[in-house]
């Protein structure tokens, strides 16, 4: 019995792994800010969230509009 159990654990853990990475990435952006939403209603997982919750969530966001090669300044040449 304690077999069965063990395999379907580690069978709903592959499961939940796999399905958050085949996740698009603006999915689990909202599902990291709704579990931060939550976690902002109970005092006692204040650290969890500073510690290990909002890395995640500043990965996740990216490095916005400032982050992209296009976003470059361009060289200003001398003219000939």
């Amino acid at each position: 019995m304690l077999q069965y159990f063990l395999v379907a654990l580690i069978v709903a853990a592959a499961l939940a792994f796999s399905a958050w990475k085949l996740m698009p990435a603006r999915w689990r952006l909202r599902s990291l800010l709704a579990l931060d939403a939550w976690a902002a209603r109970h005092p006692a997982l204040g650290s969890w969230r500073e510690r290990s919750l909002k890395p995640r969530i500043t990965r996740a966001a990216g490095p916005g509009c400032g982050g992209c090669a296009s976003h470059d300044t361009p060289v200003h040449r001398s003219p000939r």
